[in-house]
């Protein structure tokens, strides 16, 4: 994620970088030692988004001082 927002992996934490899933569960978390966006744990399809052939999970990447 640091590399994607062209910044050093230090300012993650500096920055103070979250990760904000815009439904009810939260299926991913930035790890701010390493940079990386993961999953919370396995994601169910169908579960999800059975009724539908596309199934898209939404999150933001929230970054402060400064914007």
């Amino acid at each position: 994620v640091a590399k994607d927002l062209g910044l050093q992996l230090p300012a993650l934490k500096d920055r103070d970088a979250h990760v904000f899933d815009t439904g009810r569960t939260r299926y991913f978390f930035l790890d701010l030692q390493n940079g990386h966006l993961s999953m919370m744990e396995q994601v169910d399809r169908e579960d999800i988004c059975a009724a539908v052939a596309k199934c898209v999970l939404n999150f933001e990447i929230l970054v402060k001082r400064p914007m």
